[in-house]
């Protein structure tokens, strides 16, 4: 894998920054950017040959490193893994990292100098680090290519496809459109999501496992 190469869950990562925050999308709905991050390492090592999954299973088929730390980490886990799980067992556990994952793309992009951190006080009490774009290119391309995309009758290649499909079963695409330009443009989403069996095979995975971490969450109640 090239070094300048940005993977999904990097491309996603920069496509749901918020461009005033620095900080990813933050009105998403609970677990959608965890659930879309983990099923793209599912993807990635799929593409790349490391992985394979019926409807039934995920196994390896190569455990050759792909060079990319996070990819390679995610390979070793599920090669370690003495019991056969399912796809959707697989996206439930890595997704359950949750927050701690995203950090380590965000780190990923900041070492390479796609993105920058910044200590950014709030109401002067608080501290949260954002992460600006340092020229924006990346984040824009990215971005601008999935719009571009969806607004035309251009053929997509697979990996943007599979962005596509992402970003439609974890519904952040509600983030990009406004809901009446989003109800006009679902049929074009839908010919590009279908385009991939990849797409169309993990986007029942991606729904169980995004409800298996929403049922397995304690819901807090403040009296």
């Amino acid at each position: 894998m090239s070094s300048n190469h940005l993977t999904l869950a990097e491309e996603l990562i920069l496509i749901t920054l918020d461009d005033s925050s620095g900080k990813l999308f933050p009105n998403a709905k609970p677990f959608a950017i965890d659930i879309a991050i983990a099923a793209s390492l599912i993807m990635e090592l799929t593409l790349n040959g490391r992985i394979d999954t019926d409807s039934e299973k995920l196994f390896v088929i190569s455990t050759i490193p792909t060079g990319n730390q996070i990819l390679d980490n995610t390979l070793a886990e599920i090669d370690s893994e003495k019991t056969t799980l399912s796809t959707s067992a697989w996206i439930t556990r890595i997704g359950g990292k949750g927050e701690s994952l995203n950090q380590l793309i965000i780190k990923s992009l900041v070492d390479r100098g796609v993105l920058m951190s910044v200590e950014k006080r709030l109401l002067w009490v608080f501290k949260t680090r954002v992460y600006p774009p340092t020229s924006g290119i990346e984040e824009r391309e990215v971005r601008a290519r999935v719009m571009h995309l969806i607004n035309s009758d251009e053929i997509p290649n697979p990996r943007d496809s599979l962005i596509v499909g992402l970003l439609q079963a974890t519904s952040l695409m509600n983030h990009l459109f406004t809901s009446d330009l989003l109800e006009t443009l679902q049929v074009r989403i839908n010919y590009i999501v279908n385009l991939e069996e990849i797409n169309r095979s993990l986007s029942a995975a991606v729904q169980e496992a995004w409800q298996k971490v929403i049922d397995s969450t304690p819901v807090v109640r403040i009296w």
